[in-house]
């Protein structure tokens, strides 16, 4: 059975993850820790929820859910960096990349700043607060709640981004640009 694992995304600048282009990414992230991270211990068709955390000038804050996605391919970091050169993946390039992984998903949604409240995700099988706090992720889930939460998203919201990060980084301000003004389009 799939896993759901839950972790907070202390900053949301739109890279880590980043839902820009035809998939979202969750690479160079969450490395450094003494226990294996969610890029290490995910596999494909897990699920990776984003929730905010507790400084609002970079995350959307605690009882946020900033973004949802199930994992359609897991890769060496090494040929993901070779292979999305123009793609932002983290604000140090620097990182060693061996050993690593990208988790790419075709099926996400991303909410950004206009993150949804977590009282608002089924509950009716989760056995704990869906949150995690502090560093770290949980995966404790039961496989009743994994169900509910994985076929929630599909059937009330579309696939892809329905907000823009909570502190954009600045090379997404151009794309921010062309969002705000392709959604006022789009309101005519």
């Amino acid at each position: 059975m799939p896993k759901l694992f839950s972790y907070v995304v202390d900053h949301d600048l739109g890279f880590a993850p980043n839902p820009f282009g035809d998939f979202c990414s969750l690479a160079k992230c969450k490395f450094g820790q003494t226990n294996r991270n969610i890029v290490e211990l995910a596999e494909e068709g897990d699920w990776i929820a984003g929730t905010g955390g507790a400084d609002l000038s970079k995350s959307a804050g605690h009882g946020k859910l900033i973004y949802a996605m199930r994992v359609d391919e897991k890769t060496p970091l090494a040929t993901y960096c070779r292979a999305n050169q123009g793609r932002r993946v983290d604000a140090h390039h620097d990182i060693d990349e061996s050993g690593r992984f990208a988790l790419l998903s075709y099926y996400y949604f991303y909410f950004g700043r206009n993150a949804l409240d977590i009282s608002e995700i089924p509950r009716a099988a989760l056995e704990h607060p869906f949150e995690k706090s502090g560093p770290g992720h949980r995966s404790d889930f039961s496989d009743e709640f994994f169900e509910e939460f994985s076929g929630w998203f599909g059937l009330n919201f579309k696939v892809g981004v329905h907000g823009l990060p909570c502190k954009p980084y600045s090379t997404l301000k151009m794309l921010s640009r062309k969002l705000q003004v392709r959604r006022k389009r789009c309101a005519r």
